[in-house]
């Protein structure tokens, strides 16, 4: 029987961050996309599925859940935060990110943050710097948080419509976590595959075969990008992929990934 728990950790400026520990053997640290909380996960069930096999560390990003955000934000923060989890984890603790969540793992690594494995879920690239969507961000934030939710998911992200329909009613829980959109608009303009080219982790990089072309796209650069990178795309929707496709996945990789590399120096 598994045992859950959960505790807050201190992220080097100060920060409480929350987490939760649920399974056995080797630790996985999850990182969730925008807006995403423990309460308010993005891929409900595959923290249970992983943990079947695994010890997974699943936390509320700053700003979200019950991890208070401290200001100004710096991507620098989130790099520490995740720090935090893997000091937890322990050294071999492996990273799996979905969505900007992967970026931001992956520009963590990029950074010098100790990663033994990579397991990331279309992480989206943007190679436009224009920060012209963080000023729209903020200014319907200012006025109505479900409008700009439903900004960010239709003119950002590119949710189709029929996918967006089918979302349950926003909660309380959602709109207090809508402002993070901040966040991910401020560290992913810029992002291309290039920049991690000199990247020296064992990186597992998944799409779904029904996503979206750019996001295909993203995965297939960076598997060229990033030395001995292992791309599958695999069965799914449109950004998602079932939880027992990505968890046999993800143990193939677990089990036969070279043993892992010191960091690459941060750039």
């Amino acid at each position: 029987m598994m045992t859950e728990t959960s505790g807050v950790a201190t992220s080097a400026d100060g920060t409480p961050i929350a987490w939760t520990r649920n399974g056995h053997g080797p630790t996985i640290v999850m990182v969730a996309g925008v807006m995403a909380s423990r309460a308010r996960p993005q891929q409900p069930g595959l923290p249970g599925a992983l943990a079947a096999h695994y010890t997974v560390l699943t936390y509320d990003r700053r700003g979200t859940g019950d991890s208070v955000s401290n200001r100004p934000y710096a991507v620098e923060r989130e790099f520490e935060d995740l720090q935090c989890l893997l000091d937890l984890g322990g050294p071999d603790a492996a990273v799996y990110g979905f969505s900007s969540g992967a970026t931001l793992a992956l520009l963590a690594a990029a950074h010098g943050v100790p990663v033994s494995r990579l397991l990331l879920v279309e992480p989206p690239l943007v190679p436009d710097s224009d920060l012209g969507p963080l000023d729209e961000a903020r200014r319907r934030l200012d006025v109505d948080r479900s409008d700009a939710r439903r900004w960010f998911d239709e003119e950002v992200t590119g949710i189709p419509a029929d996918i967006r329909a089918q979302f349950p009613p926003l909660t309380e829980a959602d709109l207090a976590n809508t402002p993070t959109m901040l966040h991910e608009l401020s560290f992913l303009p810029g992002t291309t595959a290039a920049q991690f080219s000199h990247l020296q982790v064992a990186t597992l990089l998944m799409a779904s075969d029904h996503t979206a072309p750019d996001l295909l796209q993203g995965v297939r650069e960076l598997g060229s990008a990033i030395p001995g990178a292992d791309v599958r795309v695999l069965p799914g929707e449109w950004h998602g992929i079932p939880d027992d496709t990505l968890v046999r996945t993800i143990a193939e990789f677990m089990v036969h990934s070279p043993s892992p590399i010191a960091p690459a120096e941060p750039r």
